[in-house]
């Protein structure tokens, strides 16, 4: 019986842009903000994290490490399947260099609006990434149902709606669960495991919230994007 915390890596340096598996990193300042602000989370709450997986992306791994130095734990574990969407042709590349193109912008706005319908070219498909992410998923809840100690995990926000897909028994088709969830950066999203049972705590809360382990809250939306 256990909780495992996923947080969302903080702001990336550069333009706008859909960045998936490009490499692209946090600022040092922004890093060490987030690891005191998790230092703090953790010193208000009974649980403790023992342990840290991480996507192998450098906006989440330099964070994870930061974090497990900073709280005297293992290095962390490096989970490939826990990277965010590959975005192809589009991945990386500046919203403002696209817009200057009709025939590139167009695409990408019907992405936004329907991903499943409109994927972007050379791009992961969605029902590919949902499949990976819930099988990395799986065994992270075999491991939590093991143990009493939390579990961090520090991923994205594409990684993270997929989890909560899963849980929740959402239907990762349906367009409302991309354009009604925001998952902010450096945001904590808190699930319970029980019994290889998992029940969600809260949703993309930020960690400098008060009471942020009270009861829990989710989105109005979530019945309507079953």
């Amino acid at each position: 019986m256990a909780n495992v915390i996923l947080l969302r890596h903080g702001k990336v340096q550069g333009q706008a842009a859909l960045y998936g598996t490009t490499d692209v990193a946090v600022s040092d300042d922004e890093n060490q903000q987030l690891v005191r602000q998790f230092k703090a989370y953790e010193q208000k709450r009974a649980g403790k994290c023992s342990h840290v997986i991480s996507s192998p992306l450098i906006r989440c791994k330099t964070l994870a490490i930061e974090l497990t130095q900073a709280l005297s734990l293992p290095a962390p574990s490096i989970e490939p399947a826990m990277q965010e969407m590959y975005f192809g042709r589009y991945d990386g590349i500046a919203f403002d260099d696209i817009y200057q193109q009709v025939e590139q912008w167009q695409p990408l706005e019907k992405f936004w609006r329907d991903p499943v319908q409109h994927p972007l070219p050379e791009a992961e498909l969605l029902t590919g990434f949902s499949y990976r992410v819930n099988q990395a998923w799986q065994a992270i809840v075999q491991q939590a149902s093991q143990q009493q100690d939390d579990l961090l995990v520090v991923c994205h926000g594409g990684v993270i709606r997929m989890i909560l897909a899963a849980v929740l028994n959402l239907n990762v088709r349906n367009p409302l669960w991309y354009t009604q969830l925001s998952i902010g950066y450096g945001s904590l999203t808190k699930i319970h495991i029980k019994a290889h049972q998992c029940r969600v705590k809260y949703i993309a809360r930020p960690m400098h919230e008060h009471s942020l382990d009270n009861s829990a809250s989710l989105p109005d939306f979530i019945m309507e994007a079953r």
